[in-house]
């Protein structure tokens, strides 16, 4: 939206904060400034000092929110006349131009009362892209929601507190204006059954979302440092510990219980809970609605995959070991005789030859789901966030492994884990950042190993470079060599039925294809057949086969010349 068809808002908010920058807001800064102040004014739908805070906020893009003194020292007054413009301030939140937030509590890593901390100001990214396309900024609409969509609100909601760090004020007025709006949904109206602080519903908040986003259904309170602040869950804890919090007393939150034993560092919520704040949800199917990271066993197609006899035995023993019964009884013999209950395992081996697959194929046959680790996911430029990382990975896995609504346990799966599995760094005096922060993220997933009540599987082009320590901890290691020739005929006919005997034992003799190099070379083959509809060739076929080699061999044959 162009004002005057010729000058942008982002211009008049230019001209707002060149001309306040001069002598503030006076009569000399109103007279100069009118045409931009009226223009702001009406595209924000504010008064016009509203729009000249708003400016001075909006040109603070890029560095760290507000704070007080420096919007005091911007608008040329001292730090105790803000008081006659907190109005103004708050006419912007209500309208959502901007957002407060506590400052301090982002930079202080022992700050236990950030209700404490100072409150600045930022413009949020959606306004800002408003202002950017010259565009009206429409808040987001929050009314007559759907259950789903009710609880994706709040889950952004929940992580703006975590991520942008608004201050706990603006996070109670949104969710309460949430709240307001949508009185339909379950959770809003079982809220007024129980009279429960702004803390405990954040905790309720946060436990429900985790469940129908993650499927996390088993939560540690440090997970809500974050949220709530360091001593504010210190004193939940312990509250949580004596079961005198009011979450305990309404039967809304339990502990975990982990082979029939109470775990006090962990809680879920409790079947009460579902039943009244999820009511209108169809958990099964809520749950399902995760990320891109949980590979659901009843969507894996069945794949025919060959293996030497040893491997295909080895592969055989594991996939029984998974089938549920089987693998129930074991933990508990093994609980029993104090022994350690979760089962790693390595598949190592050169690419192509069928390692992940293998996973999939022995998820689907035993109804296990797949907890996907993208390791690059795990990795953070800020020193300590990748170990909270990957421990967030371990605690997540931890609660699907416990819940009831996932079990069987599924397979936590680390695919082409080289880069967190090589031998530790041998550290200098100066304790180098990098190498400090991959040995610290080995050495939380080796406690892990040792605490693991699931199935953890590695995959890996490497072994040479497994750490030792690594090595003793993985219970099951398998390694996958690349097809021998019968095996490789094998493939051949399954992946290209056309083929002939011949020609398939042909190809397995002359070209040393892993079986995921035949499967590109088969997908090429479709490929062509669609774009051309000619039936394959031999000729076509050894076309592929060489590009799939990338450069030929000097003096190549395969028996006869192709022109």
């Amino acid at each position: 939206m162009t004002i005057n068809d010729e000058t942008t808002i982002l211009e008049h908010f230019e001209g707002i904060f060149e001309k306040l920058s001069e002598g503030g807001l006076n009569k000399d800064f109103y007279l100069n400034a009118k045409d931009s102040l009226k223009a702001a004014a009406d595209y924000l739908d504010t008064t016009q000092r509203q729009a000249a805070i708003f400016s001075v906020i909006l040109d603070n893009y890029g560095g760290l929110p507000m704070q007080p003194n420096r919007l005091a020292e911007t608008l040329k007054c001292k730090n105790l006349e803000l008081l006659r413009y907190l109005d103004d301030l708050e006419a912007l939140k209500s309208k959502k131009l901007i957002k407060s937030c506590n400052t301090l509590s982002s930079t202080s890593l022992f700050d236990d009362e950030p209700e404490k901390a100072q409150k600045s100001f930022f413009v949020p990214q959606g306004v800002i892209n408003a202002v950017r396309k010259d565009e009206k900024f429409v808040p987001k609409t929050v009314t007559n929601l759907t259950p789903q969509e009710f609880f994706d609100c709040a889950a952004d909601l929940l992580e703006s507190k975590e991520d942008e760090n608004i201050d706990i004020d603006t996070l109670e007025s949104e969710l309460n204006s949430l709240f307001e709006l949508n009185k339909q949904i379950s959770f809003v109206k079982s809220l007024n059954s129980y009279k429960l602080g702004n803390g405990s519903i954040f905790i309720l908040m946060y436990f429900c979302c985790e469940l129908l986003h993650n499927n996390n259904e088993t939560i540690q309170l440090r997970e809500l440092n974050r949220l709530l602040g360091r001593g504010e869950i210190r004193r939940i804890q312990r509250r949580f510990e004596s079961k005198e919090h009011k979450l305990f007393e309404n039967e809304l939150i339990q502990f975990d219980c982990k082979m029939g034993m109470i775990d006090s560092e962990y809680y879920r919520l409790t079947e009460k809970a579902k039943k009244e704040f999820l009511a209108d949800l169809n958990l099964k199917e809520s749950t399902r609605r995760k990320g891109n990271d949980i590979i659901f066993a009843d969507g894996i197609k069945t794949k025919e995959l060959f293996y030497s006899e040893n491997l295909k035995n080895r592969i055989k023993d594991l996939r029984v070991l998974l089938q549920e019964d089987n693998f129930v009884n074991i933990q508990k013999r093994l609980e029993e005789n104090g022994m350690r209950t979760g089962f790693p395992c390595i598949f190592s081996g050169p690419p192509g030859t069928g390692k992940t697959e293998t996973v999939y194929q022995i998820a689907h046959e035993t109804g296990r789901d797949i907890f996907l680790v993208d390791i690059s996911e795990t990795k953070s430029m800020w020193f300590g966030d990748s170990e909270k990382r990957i421990k967030a990975v371990f605690d997540r896995y931890r609660g699907m492994a416990n819940s009831t609504e996932s079990k069987p346990a599924p397979i936590l799966l680390f695919n082409e884990a080289d880069a967190i599995l090589g031998k530790r760094q041998e550290l200098s005096k100066s304790r180098s950042g990098p190498g400090q922060t991959e040995n610290a993220i080995q050495n939380i997933i080796l406690q892990e190993m040792e605490n693991l009540c699931g199935i953890l599987i590695a995959t890996t082009n490497m072994t040479v470079n497994l750490d030792s320590a690594f090595e003793r901890r993985f219970l099951y290691k398998i390694e996958f060599e690349k097809p021998g020739i019968e095996t490789k005929k094998q493939i051949w006919q399954a992946l290209i039925p056309a083929i002939s005997n011949e020609d398939a034992a042909c190809l397995a003799r002359k070209f040393d294809f892993s079986g995921g190099q035949i499967e590109n070379i088969s997908r090429k083959c479709t490929i062509d057949y669609v774009l051309s509809g000619q039936t394959l060739s031999l000729e076509r076929l050894i076309g592929f086969c060489k590009e799939e080699q990338l450069c030929k061999e000097s003096g190549f044959k395969i028996g006869f010349t192709v022109e």
